[in-house]
């Protein structure tokens, strides 16, 4: 089975090994799973689901490959390039919110993993903070998560409000 020849299938790395590293490659990234397709820095093969970094528009953060858009389309999750522009067009064109202002880094190392753990541990800390600031300032509203992206250039709070919530008071002295 060492043989390639001898056997079935490639194992993965074969399959990897054999595949033209895309120009560009569809990610999902932050708490509500926003989607982009952005180019890649250097020479990136990775499979769908892949941890990868990449700059997005909010800063640099891990992101989750879907697929990559690729002339060939050479497995059943990934799409044509000519696919994912009629899905988009299809589901409101320029409205529909997808991003291609980024860039992928590479492929998430376990350190970057265990930062974003790290960072991920700071959350409580972050929601205490605001819970407090909420209850001084008497707003009406129920503080739901906290994102923290791994460049921690942006943290990014989800709230609930029964009416609409006007902060320029909060940051504007």
């Amino acid at each position: 089975d060492v043989d390639p020849a001898n056997r079935d299938a490639l194992t993965l790395e074969e399959q990897l090994a054999k595949l033209e590293a895309p120009a560009t490659m569809v990610v999902r990234f932050g708490r509500m799973g926003e989607v982009g397709e952005y180019k890649q820095a250097g020479d990136i093969r990775a499979g769908c689901g892949s941890k990868l970094v990449a700059r997005t528009h909010r800063g640099t953060e891990i992101v989750d490959m879907l697929t990559t858009t690729c002339s060939n389309s050479g497995c059943g999750k990934s799409v044509s390039r000519q696919e994912m522009r009629d899905y988009i067009e299809n589901s409101g064109g320029q409205e529909f919110p997808f991003h291609t202002n980024g860039r992928i880094l590479r492929l998430a190392t376990l350190e970057d993993l265990n930062r974003q753990e790290a960072i991920r541990a700071k959350v409580p800390e972050y929601r205490r903070a605001c819970g407090q600031l909420i209850e001084e300032h008497r707003v009406a509203m129920e503080l739901v998560d906290v994102e923290v992206i791994l460049g921690e250039e942006l943290l990014t709070f989800y709230y609930l409000s029964e009416s609409r919530i006007d902060f320029r008071s909060l940051v504007c002295d």
